[in-house]
């Protein structure tokens, strides 16, 4: 279960749902949909299993066009939130920095000391506030798929279909959920791996990866939706959290993982990584309907390919983008 449960609110790819009459003509202008036979309209909140809304698509002559802006967007967004987080990553070592250079230079009693070491302490877990953050942001969204009136514009922006129009949800989806137990399981492994993977990172390499890994897990989803003319709409961290699982596993192969209800059962992140990919491929082939195993897919894929050979490319490349906003910084200071 620590694995990606990627739930297509609203389609079998996640899962499923239907939406009120209300609703379905709200949204009729933005992109069409069907119910599936023989089952009545519901509100989304008689969440059954058995009921699947399906987005219609409506394909061009040829289908590839459709995957055209996706593609420049994610490009465009994994370049833009590496120099992000790379201008940020330079920000905050300044402010520590400076933070502790007033520290030293102050004198005061042992209490002051003491209040100076818990301040340090409170920077050294802030990473940890990044994770608190991701889950305070999906934690708001999930609250929200309980109310009625949010529906239509949740519906439009934090669910990803290669269909719609707006290419931001190929991001907001990430950090929608609608089911309460892959809410639950998607934020425990989240928390649960962050301490590795901000040793490994840094909390800004982190925030690039786990954003970045979202948009890339979206694209391939959209890829195989596109190939397939399967017209299911997904949502979830999913694909941000194999990233994250991908890029762990890969830099730790012998590192011990247990799955998250089954605690005495062990086995190594290099078995778990051959196994996730193996299970991901053979559901995007065999077009296992339940979870978005290409999205699951894109995203590990992309942790893999992070530590083998983006750090280098992504990461280290941005050094004089850093220093140009250094000395811009420096000039207008």
């Amino acid at each position: 279960m620590w694995m990606r449960y990627s739930q297509n609110i609203l389609s079998s790819s996640k899962n499923s749902s239907s939406i009120s009459l209300q609703l379905i003509k709200q949204f009729r202008t933005q992109i069409s949909r069907t119910i599936s036979k023989g089952k009545p309209r519901r509100s989304i909140k008689n969440f059954d299993e058995s009921t699947v809304l399906r987005v219609e698509p409506k394909l061009e002559p040829h289908p590839s066009r459709l995957l055209i802006r996706p593609t420049i967007f994610t490009i465009s967004f994994v370049g833009c939130s590496f120099v992000t987080c790379a201008i940020w990553q330079y920000e905050s070592q300044r402010h520590k920095l400076r933070k502790l250079k007033e520290r030293w230079q102050s004198k005061g009693n042992s209490q002051q000391l003491s209040s100076q070491l818990r301040n340090i302490w409170r920077d050294l877990s802030e990473p940890k506030r990044v994770i608190g953050t991701i889950i305070g942001l999906n934690l708001l969204v999930f609250l929200a798929w309980r109310v009625k009136r949010f529906e239509p514009f949740l519906l439009k922006y934090f669910t990803s279909s290669p269909y719609k129009p707006n290419l931001s949800s190929m991001l907001l989806s990430t950090f929608s959920h609608y089911n309460g137990l892959h809410f639950f399981c998607n934020m425990y492994v989240l928390w649960s791996f962050s301490d590795p993977i901000i040793q490994i990172f840094g909390k800004e390499q982190f925030a690039a990866v786990f954003v970045s890994g979202g948009v890339v897990s979206s694209w391939l989803s959209y890829v195989f939706k596109i190939v397939t003319k399967t017209p299911n709409i997904s949502l979830g961290a999913s694909g941000s959290i194999m990233a994250l699982l991908g890029a762990v596993c890969t830099q730790f192969p012998d590192a011990k993982l247990a799955i998250i209800f089954l605690p005495f059962f062990t086995f190594s992140a290099k078995t778990a990584l051959i196994s996730m990919v193996s299970f991901d491929l053979l559901g995007t082939i065999m077009r296992w309907r339940y979870l978005d195993h290409s999205a699951h897919l894109g995203g590990v894929l992309f942790g893999i390919f992070y530590v083998k050979y983006g750090y280098k490319l992504l990461w280290e490349s941005l050094t004089p983008i850093v220093q140009q906003w250094h000395r811009l910084r420096e000039k207008f200071k």
